[in-house]
């Protein structure tokens, strides 16, 4: 009895531990439920924090996240401002008082008669007609050479000398006749005294006179040959090479201590003030072409214009591509223009026609094409927007260019001043790179 009594109270004991337990992790549970409802009543309870305008951290947070909506919502629509305004910043736009003062001249675009053109590539040659070919009258070897290839040089300007054994055993001759020729004249001085006393014969006299001139004679053919020849009577075997006229040294063909025969070609001297232009042209175009008739020809590499004179003509046409090889004379004297310069010629063909065109001095080459400058009135402005065209034919004057497409008739476009619009609008790009 003693025995089930005491685990009775033990049951109890341990029963009574489990439900303090339970109930110590249910109080903890409510106890920190009531703390986190506490915290969060409290913070709602109290005074926001204002920034340093006044305004509450949490409504500039909210307003913040607005405003970035805003700008998100609104981005659209300035993205399209900016649109308008680049497009806005194509066109230029001018008071009356600067456009005068720039010398910006508006004109309209309109009908007028233009002359049919082609264009041909074509090649700049020397004018062999004023060129020369130096070469030696003797075979010989180089002692000196006095000029540079590409060099300038003037008629009778020294190129090289030569020692040459045949001159050496020509001037000895030489050296041996006028020996001869005075041995000779004091033969004929001392019988032409001794016949004139009427001491000797005539026919003394005679012989003595016939073989001074003979001497004579010899003496003066040896001197004549030698000075054909260019060489001098005493030169010491030295043939010295001359310029036979003034130019540039385009050829230059022998060195120091080399050995050179009779007519080697070993200098050649173009002048080249005055050049030669050749071209084919297709057998459409023989009509439009005519001896003596000028024509305008275009460097491609600084787009100078030039002039030229036809010259000649082939007598036929080549047989197997019908065409028709042509020789010009320049007319222009400038320095770019050299030998071997590729260039384009600009033929006028027969006939004209009426078309729509501009100034030339309007056509600008904007991002390489080209372009008009069309104008606008606009709020008490004249506005101008580069216009793409295409163009035609150029008038035979060379004042005005075919428009083929792009503008039409009666618009106003800058016939003058069209390259200070294209500075304007290049410092607009630039800007926009930045």
């Amino acid at each position: 009895m003693l025995k089930l009594s005491k685990k009775l109270n033990q049951m109890q004991k341990n029963q009574h531990g489990k439900i303090s337990q339970r109930l110590m992790i249910i109080i903890a549970v409510i106890v920190t439920a009531l703390l986190a409802v506490g915290l969060y009543l409290s913070g709602k309870n109290k005074p926001a924090k204002t920034d340093e305008h006044g305004h509450a951290e949490g409504a500039a947070e909210e307003d913040g996240h607005a405003h970035g909506k805003d700008e998100a919502g609104h981005e659209g629509g300035h993205g399209e401002k900016e649109g308008s305004e680049a497009e806005h910043a194509e066109a230029i736009s001018l008071t009356a008082q600067q456009m005068a003062e720039q010398g910006v001249q508006l004109a309209k675009v309109d009908m007028g008669i233009v002359t049919k053109s082609a264009s041909y590539p074509a090649k700049l040659t020397v004018n062999t007609d004023r060129q020369a070919h130096v070469s030696p009258a003797f075979g010989g070897q180089v002692i000196a050479v006095n000029v540079e290839l590409g060099q300038q040089v003037r008629k009778g300007q020294t190129l090289a000398t030569l020692l040459v054994p045949d001159l050496v055993d020509q001037q000895a001759n030489l050296q041996m006749q006028n020996a001869n020729l005075e041995l000779a004249r004091q033969d004929y001085e001392r019988e032409r005294q001794l016949w004139s006393q009427g001491i000797s014969a005539k026919q003394d006299y005679q012989r003595a006179y016939n073989a001074y001139k003979q001497a004579q004679i010899q003496v003066q053919a040896s001197k004549t040959r030698l000075s054909a020849l260019g060489a001098e009577s005493g030169s010491n075997g030295r043939f010295v090479l001359t310029a036979p006229i003034s130019g540039i040294i385009s050829k230059k063909d022998l060195v120091v201590g080399e050995n050179v025969q009779l007519a080697d070609q070993l200098f050649i001297i173009d002048q080249l003030d005055q050049l030669w232009l050749e071209f084919i042209a297709p057998s459409a175009d023989f009509a439009s072409i005519a001896p003596n008739q000028q024509i305008e020809f275009k460097s491609l590499q600084t787009g100078n214009m030039f002039k030229a004179q036809i010259q000649s003509l082939n007598s036929e046409a080549d047989a197997q591509t019908g065409r028709l090889q042509v020789r010009a004379k320049v007319l222009s004297d400038a320095v770019e223009l050299r030998p071997n310069l590729m260039v384009n010629v600009q033929l006028q063909q027969n006939g004209s026609t009426q078309a729509l065109r501009v100034l030339k001095s309007a056509i600008q080459s904007i991002e390489g094409k080209n372009a008009v400058f069309v104008a606008h009135e606009h709020d008490k402005k004249i506005e101008f927007i580069a216009q793409p065209v295409v163009l035609g034919q150029v008038s035979s004057d060379g004042q005005w260019v075919e428009i083929q497409s792009g503008l039409t008739q009666g618009q106003q476009y800058a016939a003058q001043g069209s390259f200070l619009l294209k500075s304007e609008v290049e410092k607009g790009e630039a800007s926009h790179e930045h």
